[in-house]
């Protein structure tokens, strides 16, 4: 059998597996066009506004991971291209649905794509260099240097090594024990019996036993399509950074950095780290620096930005943490009950936590969450640390001290230009248009497409019957007085069912019942970035 038989085999396999357990296609941050530019301009380099940028991700299941920037800057362009048909037509019925005219979506084979197809000022490659043959991997850094604008900006994320060592020993375990398996769900059957000798059978004296038993004991929690298309394809080729960094040297392409840049600072991962690493890796170029941090932090996950080759000589070494001040900053913190440990704690939507006893810190927190979705400026934080911090020397500098600890523990969404949500509003409160749609189509179990808000964030947010009943209340316009006015009657005539399932048909007096859930609902919607609002007046001290 010749190359090209080979390949053509090979993608019918894909396309196959694809279409049979379609990928859940949402929305991921750190690859976000505004994010990618935000975290280039850190390295010194200079990229198109988004405004009117073009947008190319290879591998887009059914673009949901494009529908956030496409919904945000309708005068840009992006294009989404997918091995999948079935994945495809999924999303062009969701383009339609939405109306949405400024995303195109291809089911086509990447090596088919020539430089005709267009140049993009971005192009993302998110969850697909690793489980591609050879040949389309080579496809990939060709398109990002055939169809990457001058000024362009290409994501590719990929398996590492070392990190990944592990995880290929229970990969072949599993594919060991699922071989001759007839259908998907046998399959899925014998990869999880399987994990479950890895993660509670294995021998004290197996040295590889913790590294193992933490993968597997990952994994069982994971659902069945992320085992099916990460551990159970026929491909999966992790590989050492400097392998990726050379292959993309010999496409013509430069590595500019991470799309998450705080992860090549050996002090993000303590001072033992930067100690050791400054030692060890003295004198050493940029790649070579990254690959001994990888081998120290076990790295098996990379999302690097590669830039035209002919531009490598304007990119700093390493991310410029004074530029942060060129940055806008967005974050959503609750305040968490006061208890006997020092300082205040915060709870942020992801459900990690913060907690600080410095005031400039306090400071950054509140203004940041009284502003979201909204980004607020340095200078708007700085002034808010003066006035609620006034025992501060130097406000400028604890607040770029606070914002390197918050950026350095991925806890800040950024961008170097405005975001959606930061332009100018009529006042009235607005549910995003898309989150209804896809929320409503997501109670179906064959429906693919994720929500998301406008920071590119996936947003799985669960609602109960009523909350649900007033989303397209919400989306049509309606403020918390009518809400309440709606809901009220609804609850009263047996439409929607009230709290925990409560049949609540001809009482009287629902008003607060149904005020007290419109609030959950925008409450938790407001947290999402699920609503625009009119903008606040950021936190001053009286």
């Amino acid at each position: 059998m010749n190359a090209p038989d080979t390949l053509d085999l090979h993608n019918r396999q894909i396309e196959s597996d694809y279409n049979n357990k379609p990928y859940t296609s949402k929305a991921f941050s750190y690859s976000a066009p505004g994010h990618l530019r935000a975290a280039a301009h850190l390295y010194g380099m200079e990229t198109v506004p988004l405004a009117q940028a073009r947008v190319l991700e290879l591998g887009c299941a059914s673009g949901g991971n494009l529908l956030p920037f496409a919904l945000a800057y309708p005068q840009a362009q992006a294009v989404g291209v997918d091995l999948s048909p079935v994945q495809i037509g999924q999303g062009q019925q969701i383009l339609n649905d939405l109306g949405v005219n400024n995303l195109q979506l291809h089911a086509l084979d990447l090596t088919r794509i020539t430089p005709e197809f267009g140049q993009f000022d971005y192009i993302i490659v998110h969850g697909v260099f690793s489980w591609v043959p050879s040949e389309v991997k080579q496809a990939i850094l060709r398109i990002c240097r055939e169809n990457l604008s001058p000024l362009g900006l290409a994501y590719v994320s990929y398996n590492t090594y070392p990190g990944w060592k592990a995880g290929d020993v229970v990969r072949d375990a599993m594919l060991m024990h699922s071989y001759g398996a007839q259908d998907d769900d046998e399959r899925l059957a014998r990869a999880r019996a399987m994990l479950e000798l890895l993660s509670d059978g294995l021998a004290e004296a197996n040295r590889l036993a913790p590294s193992v038993r933490k993968v597997a004991h990952g994994l069982k929690a994971q659902s069945d399509y992320y085992l099916l298309h990460e551990y159970l394809e026929h491909i999966n080729t992790p590989c050492y950074f400097v392998e990726f960094a050379d292959m993309a040297a010999r496409q013509g392409l430069a590595y500019l950095g991470d799309a998450e840049p705080q992860s090549e600072l050996g002090a993000s991962y303590g001072q033992n780290v930067q100690l050791n690493l400054s030692l060890t890796a003295l004198g050493q170029p940029k790649v070579m620096r990254q690959q001994y941090l990888d081998f120290a932090v076990g790295r098996n996950f990379r999302k690097s930005l590669l830039i035209h080759q002919e531009r490598a000589d304007g990119a700093l070494f390493q991310p410029d943490m004074a530029r942060l001040r060129d940055l806008r900053f967005a974050a959503s913190y609750a305040p968490m009950p006061r208890d006997e440990q020092p300082g205040r704690a915060y709870r942020n939507t992801s459900g990690r936590i913060v907690r600080s006893t410095l005031a400039p810190m306090h400071a950054v927190i509140d203004t940041l969450s009284q502003a979201w979705p909204r980004s607020a400026t340095f200078g708007q934080l700085c002034e808010a640390v003066a006035a609620l911090a006034p025992q501060t020397e130097d406000p400028a500098a604890a607040t770029q001290e606070q914002l390197l600890f918050l950026f350095q523990r991925s806890l800040l969404r950024y961008g170097l230009e405005p975001a959606r949500y930061d332009l100018p509003s009529d006042g009235a409160t607005r549910l995003l248009s898309s989150f209804q749609y896809l929320h409503s189509h997501g109670q179906d179990p064959a429906f693919s497409t994720g929500c998301f808000n406008f920071w590119h964030e996936a947003v799985g947010l669960q609602l109960d019957a009523a909350q649900r009943w007033l989303l397209p209340h919400l989306a049509e316009g309606a403020d918390a007085a009518q809400a309440t006015r709606l809901l009220a009657r609804a609850l009263q005539r047996g439409t929607v069912p009230g709290p925990d399932g409560a049949n609540l048909s001809g009482q009287r007096n629902l008003e607060p019942t149904a005020q007290r859930l419109v609030q959950q609902t925008l409450t938790q919607l407001r947290r999402c970035g699920l609503v625009i609002d009119a903008p606040p007046a950021l936190a001053t001290e009286d």
